[in-house]
C-alpha cells in the first residue's frame, strides 16, 4: 500500500508539473502575441524627440527663397524636424491629455492656447486622436538675425478620430492650410502661432479598376521558400531557390504567386535598400516565368493607431512608388487578416486605418488592383465597396462553402478570390486522425472542379511543408505549430504528394 501512495503521489507531481508547464506555454504564448500587435504610440510620451524622429509625415520645402537673408541648409532641416515634433506633441497631448514635450517647440503665449483646450476637452470628457499625413512648406519670411521665421504649410491631410467619454463620436479625413511663425529659442525652434485655415473634406474615392485587369482565372499559391518560412526576403534569400521554385509553380500549372511583406522587416517607415532591391529580383524572377505577383502589405503589423499613419503611409508610398509599374505585379494586398485584430485593437479603428491606406494606395497608383486579404468569407463584406478584388479566406468544410460563397456573392458585385484554402496532412501525437495525402488530394479534388465552374480566383495555402514555423506566426502550442507545417502540396524534401498531381491533371 506504501508504494502504491507513493506511485500515486509521484503521478500527481508529474501531471501537475506537465500541466504547469502548459500553462506557462500558453501565458507566453498569449503575450507574445498581443505584443505582436503593436504598441500604442499615443502612450509613448518619453520619447527622445531629438535623436531618432519617431514621427515621420512627408515634408517637402516647395519654395525656399527670401529676400531678406538665404535660408541655410541645416535650418531649414531643423526648422523641419522641430516643427513636426511640434505636431507630434501636441497631438500625443490631445490624444492622452499629457502636455509632455509642449513647453520644448511651443513658446509661453502658444502654450496657453494648447492649455486651454486641454482643460476643456478634459471638463467635456472629450479626447482627440489625430494626425498630420503631408506637409508643404512654403517660406515667407526669415529674419536677418536668424532668430524668426514665417511660413506657410500648404495641404496638409489630416485624420481625426474624436471621442466623448470614451465613445467614438467622429472620425474625418480633411486637407488644410496652415500659417506659421517660429522663434529660436534656447536652441529650440517654438511655435508662436500657427493659425489653421480649413479647405476641404477629403471624400472616400470609389475604385473602379475594371476587370480585365485582372488575369482569366487567377491559380495562384501562397509562397515562401521552404527553408525560409516566414522569411522570404531574409538572410537566406537565394536567387536560384527562387527560379527552382518557380519552375516548380508553373509545372503545376499555376500563374500567379501572393507573398508576403514585413512592415518591421522592410525597415518599418524608412524602408531599407537591400529589401527593395530584393524584392525587385523576386519580381523580375516572377516575370521570367511568366507568374503575376499579388504583394500583400503590412505583414505582422497591428498598431493601427492615427498617430502611426504618418509612418505606414511612408513605408507603403516607398514601396508602391518604386514597383507600380513592373509588369509581375498583379495587386497590392493592403493587409493579411486584418479581422482578426478586431478584438485587442478595436473593428472602428481597424476599418479607419485600411480606408486610409486604401485611400493613400489608390492616390498613389491607380492603376493597379487593390485587395485585402479577409479571414472568412462574412468579413469579406468590409469595405467592399472600395476593393477592385474582394479576397476571402476558406479553412472550413467544404460542405459548406456553396452556401458562404453565394451569400458573399450577393453582397458585392467585384471580382472574389478564394485567397487561402488548404488541408494539412499533420498525423502525429497531437492529432492521430488528421488527413492523410490521399483526403488532401481528394479536398483538391472537390475544390478544384467548384472553382473552375465558378471561375472562381484562388491561392492555395502552400507549396510547401516546413521543417520549422516561427512562433510569431502561431505562438508555441505544439498542437497549433504541428499541423501549420504540413499544408504544402510538395513535402519537406520538394517531393510531389498526391496532391501535386491533382492539379497537373485538372488545371
Amino acid at each position: 500500500m506504501k508504494n502504491q501512495n507513493k506511485n500515486i503521489y509521484r503521478a500527481l507531481l508529474i501531471l501537475s508539473f506537465i500541466g504547469l508547464n502548459l500553462l506557462l506555454v500558453s501565458a507566453i504564448s498569449s503575450i507574445l502575441s498581443y505584443l505582436n500587435t503593436g504598441a500604442d504610440k499615443s502612450t509613448m510620451l518619453n520619447l527622445a524627440l531629438g535623436a531618432e524622429p519617431v514621427y515621420k509625415p512627408q515634408l517637402v520645402w516647395k519654395d525656399s527663397i527670401n529676400p531678406s537673408r538665404p535660408i541655410e541648409k541645416p535650418t531649414k532641416m531643423r526648422v523641419a524636424q522641430d516643427y513636426l515634433n511640434a505636431w507630434y506633441v501636441r497631438e500625443v497631448a490631445l490624444a492622452t491629455g499629457e502636455t509632455k514635450g509642449i513647453a520644448d517647440y511651443y513658446t509661453a503665449n502658444a502654450r496657453e492656447k494648447i492649455s486651454r483646450i486641454l482643460t476643456e476637452n478634459k471638463a467635456v470628457q472629450t479626447r482627440v486622436e489625430s494626425t498630420s499625413l503631408n506637409h508643404e512648406l512654403h517660406l515667407e519670411f526669415y529674419s536677418a538675425d536668424g532668430q524668426l521665421i514665417s511660413f506657410t504649410d500648404q495641404n496638409v491631410l489630416e485624420v481625426q478620430r474624436v471621442f466623448s467619454e470614451d465613445q467614438l463620436m467622429l472620425q474625418t479625413r480633411d486637407t488644410s492650410d496652415y500659417r506659421v511663425i517660429m522663434l529660436l529659442e534656447d536652441g529650440f525652434w517654438r511655435i508662436r502661432q500657427l493659425v489653421r485655415i480649413p479647405k476641404r473634406s477629403v471624400k472616400d474615392s470609389v475604385v473602379t479598376i475594371p476587370q480585365t485587369k485582372f488575369p482569366k482565372w487567377i491559380k495562384g499559391v501562397n509562397y515562401y521558400p521552404q527553408e525560409n518560412a516566414w522569411d522570404t526576403f531574409g538572410a537566406s534569400f537565394n536567387t536560384e531557390t527562387l527560379a527552382a521554385d518557380f519552375k516548380k509553380i508553373n509545372a503545376l500549372l499555376l500563374n500567379t504567386i501572393r507573398i508576403f511583406i514585413g512592415y518591421e522587416d522592410f525597415g518599418a517607415a524608412d524602408v531599407t535598400e537591400d529589401k527593395v532591391n530584393k524584392l525587385r529580383v523576386l519580381l523580375d524572377l516572377a516575370q521570367e516565368h511568366n507568374l503575376k505577383v499579388i504583394i500583400t502589405l503590412f505583414d505582422f503589423y497591428g498598431d493601427y493607431s492615427v498617430l502611426d499613419m504618418p509612418n505606414t503611409f511612408n513605408h507603403a508610398a516607398t514601396i508602391i512608388n518604386t514597383f507600380k509599374a513592373h509588369p509581375a505585379l498583379l495587386a497590392w494586398d493592403i493587409k493579411n487578416e486584418p479581422d482578426l485584430d478586431y478584438k485587442n485593437r478595436g473593428e472602428d479603428l481597424v476599418n479607419f486605418w485600411l480606408k486610409n491606406q486604401l485611400d493613400h494606395i489608390k492616390s498613389l497608383d491607380p492603376e493597379t488592383p487593390v485587395t485585402i486579404g479577409w479571414s472568412t468569407p462574412e468579413a469579406a463584406v468590409t469595405l467592399a465597396e472600395k476593393l477592385d478584388l474582394v479576397s476571402f479566406h476558406y479553412y472550413r468544410d467544404f460542405g459548406n462553402f456553396e452556401t458562404a460563397y453565394t451569400t458573399l456573392k450577393e453582397a458585392t458585385n467585384k471580382p472574389l478570390m478564394l485567397q487561402e484554402f488548404g488541408l494539412s496532412t499533420y498525423r502525429g501525437i497531437w492529432n492521430p486522425f488528421g488527413a492523410s495525402e490521399q483526403k488532401q488530394a481528394e479536398y483538391y479534388n472537390t475544390f478544384l472542379i467548384d472553382l473552375k465552374q465558378k471561375n472562381l480566383h484562388f491561392a492555395i495555402w502552400t507549396l510547401y511543408d516546413y521543417t520549422e514555423v516561427p512562433t510569431s506566426v502561431v505562438g508555441r502550442l505544439p498542437w497549433r505549430k504541428a499541423p501549420q507545417k504540413h499544408f504544402g502540396i510538395l513535402k519537406e524534401n520538394t517531393s510531389d504528394k498526391k496532391a501535386a498531381q491533382v492539379f497537373k491533371e485538372s488545371l
